[in-house]
């Protein structure tokens, strides 16, 4: 913190001077020939911010050009910190609409592919803490992987701040190479809260028209990533979406339809999930259906039979009404008692 905050007076000295004739140009060239890489390229970061807002080039090719020698930081703590402070310095820098008036200044897809880019490196850095030192660190290393989480995470978050960036363009060129980083890292830490983060960050608009691809991501997880919770959590925030609006979901998008049939796929591909993980998400469902299509009774007796008939394949005796699984059925009971009765 207090090494950004010395950069952050060097940037503003660096305006200044700017504004007294010095070419940042000539500037942004000269900080590549500092000696060690870490300090050049936080000198880099600092003077190429400096470079974009004094207009002297192209904002696209300094905004690429500073996401592709971050590469030169390999160590996963430093190279996460490191682009971190470049994401921040970038943060209003941005070019933020999607006509092609200014081929400089650069359209919202130059910062999609920036951003992108940033968020892969940042993921494969992180990924790679857990598999540095000692194996009885392991519980060390996961915990200091789940405190670095947010830095990860705030490439999302910036996506998401883009104006620019409407339904369909994040259905055709943010969310699939978000799923693809995500499904191709094998990480189970990393699965579970970039799949978390993409449900809290985007638009619940957003993922009315995006469930299919994200659902069927979440059939492909590793198998120790809680795919119930990520699930539930999505089901939940759109119950209670079409809850609080007046348009509810639209006519078009079969919601119930898609998560039951997506559920089955799940639970298909996961034949060691718990009893009790397949009816709470049975719980979600039929709050959904409560929510979202009171008048269609039939959705929650789809919802019950659908849970009855898993749990006649995967329970052959007696349910013990006080353990994990007898809990779970009660709340499923109880949830349609409940909602009708409201």
């Amino acid at each position: 913190m207090a090494i950004s905050d010395q950069l952050r007076h060097l940037e503003q000295y660096l305006l200044e001077e700017f504004e007294k004739g010095k070419k940042m140009s000539d500037l942004y060239e000269l900080v590549q020939y500092a000696g060690n890489i870490i300090p050049r390229l936080y000198l880099l970061v600092t003077v190429g911010t400096v470079y974009i807002k004094a207009n002297e080039g192209s904002r696209r090719d300094i905004l690429r050009d500073l996401v592709e020698m971050c590469r030169g930081v390999q160590h996963p703590l430093r190279g996460l910190f490191l682009r971190n402070y470049l994401l921040q310095c970038t943060r209003n820098l941005l070019p933020d609409i999607s006509s092609k008036e200014d081929e400089q200044g650069g359209t919202v897809h130059d910062s999609i592919t920036f951003i992108l880019h940033n968020y892969g490196e940042m993921n494969k850095l992180w990924v790679r803490m857990q598999h540095q030192g000692h194996t009885k660190e392991k519980e060390r290393r996961e915990k200091e992987r789940l405190e670095l989480r947010i830095l990860v995470g705030t490439n999302l978050v910036r996506l998401s701040e883009l104006e620019s960036i409407d339904s369909s363009l994040y259905i055709k060129s943010v969310l699939p190479s978000v799923l693809e980083q995500v499904v191709k890292c094998r990480d189970s830490i990393a699965q579970e809260y970039l799949m978390e983060c993409i449900i809290q960050v985007f638009p619940d608009e957003f993922h009315l028209q995006s469930l299919n691809p994200y659902l069927q991501t979440c059939a492909e997880l590793q198998e120790n990533v809680n795919v119930k919770s990520i699930v539930i959590s999505l089901i939940d925030r759109l119950a209670s979406y079409a809850y609080r609006t007046d348009s509810g979901i639209p006519s078009n998008i079969k919601l119930f339809d898609v998560f039951q049939q997506e559920i089955a796929i799940i639970v298909q591909s996961r034949p060691n999930m718990e009893v009790e993980d397949i009816i709470a998400l049975n719980v979600s469902l039929v709050n959904l259906a409560i929510k979202c299509y009171s008048d269609h009774i039939d959705y929650v007796d789809k919802a019950l039979g659908y849970c009855n008939e898993l749990l006649t394949k995967k329970i052959s005796g007696h349910i013990d009404h006080n353990g994990p699984p007898g809990r779970e059925l009660q709340r499923l009971l109880k949830v349609p008692v409940d909602g009708y009765d409201e």
